[in-house]
């Protein structure tokens, strides 16, 4: 038989074009002569702002991989908005200034601290969802307890504006802070801030704040924009 009428014989390749003899066919083309290809999983996210806080939403705090506090409380985010479910965070953020060695000028940086916390504010009932994920540790307990430990908000409110205020600069402590004479800030951008004397020196206090089981914080302070918190 003459070999030019033989039958071709057609072989699909594992990319999706065909072979036909020694021919290599080109792959399929749409309406324009483009290459088809598959069409990528849509994310569908919502936006935070859409969602409605929880009743039951609290502070709660995870522990997580040094550096890679940002990251891990991104995809939680991401995670948490593709479900529907409503969720915030915070990661401290301490500013420190510095001078720049080429340029000789003053420079301000940021830097996690302390670090290996993400600060989570989420509805208890969502909690396993941050708690058995792969890029969590744990999620903070007390001490000797099983049940998940959790920061009143008036508590966090004022350790975060003690840690992000931009004109004092503050002091990391990792260990609990003495107790001491408890007082109100009255003037400035920090006015209403709640703390405790730690020490006195001259006319310059020094005061702070702390969450428990996590981290304190402190500043020095003019000794006349404090007043005394009388207890009750």
């Amino acid at each position: 038989m003459d070999t030019k009428h033989r039958k071709r014989i057609k072989f699909q390749l594992k990319d999706g074009r065909e072979k036909v003899g020694n021919q290599v066919l080109p792959p399929n083309t749409g309406d324009n002569g483009e290459a088809i290809s598959k069409s990528p999983e849509k994310n569908i996210t919502v936006s935070q702002k859409d969602l409605k806080q929880p009743s039951d939403a609290g502070w709660f705090v995870a522990v997580v991989r040094c550096n890679c506090e940002k990251k891990i409380a991104g995809a939680i985010e991401t995670h948490f908005a593709n479900s529907g479910v409503w969720f915030e965070y915070w990661i401290p953020m301490q500013r420190i200034t510095f001078v720049d060695k080429r340029t000789n000028k003053r420079k301000i940086k940021e830097k996690v601290c302390p670090s290996t916390f993400i600060f989570c504010h989420v509805g208890k009932t969502h909690l396993n969802k941050i708690r058995f994920r792969p890029d969590v540790y744990k999620m903070l307990t007390m001490p000797g307890q099983r049940e998940i430990y959790q920061i009143r908000d008036k508590e966090l409110y004022d350790y975060r504006r003690l840690v992000e205020n931009p004109d004092i600069p503050v002091v990391a402590c990792s260990g609990p802070l003495k107790k001491g004479q408890k007082v109100r800030i009255t003037e400035g951008k920090m006015a209403g801030l709640e703390a405790y004397v730690q020490r006195v020196s001259g006319k310059k206090v020094v005061i702070g704040n702390e969450i428990k089981y996590v981290s304190g914080a402190t500043i020095e302070i003019d000794r006349a924009f404090l007043e005394i918190i009388e207890n009750p």
